[in-house]
């Protein structure tokens, strides 16, 4: 969510009031083909908004329409569009009547485009089906620990679940579980109301923390401009096996959770 949030500020500065005049697709499918429509309705239509739902990002055009954007694994949005970009990797370049570009770039294309003509943002499919979003502050604590205590989940595997907690990915799950003091193993029907309290302190936090160094990169992430993030130098366990926690000095562990490493402190989160 904060690399995804971090291109909506982005384009915030960029694009808002914008007219599309042209869209040009690759042709190739992503996570899913792109509909024959997609460039249909977008095209002559302005960018009215910029919102952000999980790690969903939905320009609302004018007249009423939306593109949603996920990013997949190495998907980008780069605006303006850059001399440098691979041709191979662009699936779609979207031409503004100023005559810039955003262009979506894709190299594994476990990314998703897509345009709905609908009233309201709500009746998007992809976006019924998320659930909490961590950063909102009517979040209510004692919904949340009910959460937990129906589920019979790994906490790690609940935090990374979007139809219980929208927006969360395996670099902001370990984090989140360091900061809460949890072990990532830990069966969510032990935890505790402070527990519940403590992890959702845990996801805020970290997820705060990528927002403020502009998302985490590693390889593939940039932000709209073209810039990629400084929150890989911040964090506390994330791909720090063998270092020293920064708390408690313990060497940091790495174990696998469902195909994916998480690392923990094994004093922190004992």
């Amino acid at each position: 969510m904060p690399e995804v949030e971090t291109i909506a500020r982005g384009l915030r500065k960029f694009i808002i009031g914008k007219q599309i005049v042209d869209v040009e697709l690759s042709g190739l499918p992503l996570r899913r083909p792109v509909a024959e429509t997609f460039a249909r309705t977008l095209r002559g239509h302005k960018v009215r908004r910029i919102h952000r739902r999980g790690k969903y990002l939905i320009l609302e055009m004018e007249p009423l329409s939306y593109c949603l954007v996920h990013l997949g694994m190495t998907g980008s949005l780069c605006y303006p569009a850059r001399a440098t970009d691979v041709a191979a990797h662009i699936h779609a370049r979207i031409r503004f009547s100023d005559a810039t570009e955003l262009h979506y770039r894709d190299q594994r294309r476990f990314g998703l485009l897509a345009a709905y003509e609908l009233s309201r943002l709500r009746e998007i499919p992809e976006l019924k089906r998320l659930g909490l979003d961590p950063l909102d502050p009517k979040i209510d604590l004692d919904r949340f620990w009910q959460l937990l205590r129906r589920s019979k989940q790994e906490i790690k595997a609940f935090v990374l679940d979007q139809k219980k907690i929208a927006g969360v990915g395996n670099i902001y799950a370990s984090e989140a579980l360091f900061h809460a003091r949890i072990h990532p193993a830990r069966r969510c029907s032990t935890l505790t109301r402070e527990d519940a309290r403590r992890l959702l302190r845990g996801i805020r936090t970290a997820l705060r923390a990528g927002l403020r160094h502009n998302g985490t990169t590693f390889s593939d992430f940039i932000g709209a401009d073209g810039e990629p993030g400084a929150h890989q130098r911040y964090l506390r366990v994330f791909q720090r096996e063998g270092e020293r926690c920064r708390r408690c000095r313990s060497r940091i562990r790495r174990s696998r959770q469902g195909n994916r490493s998480t690392f923990f402190c094994p004093r922190c989160q004992s």
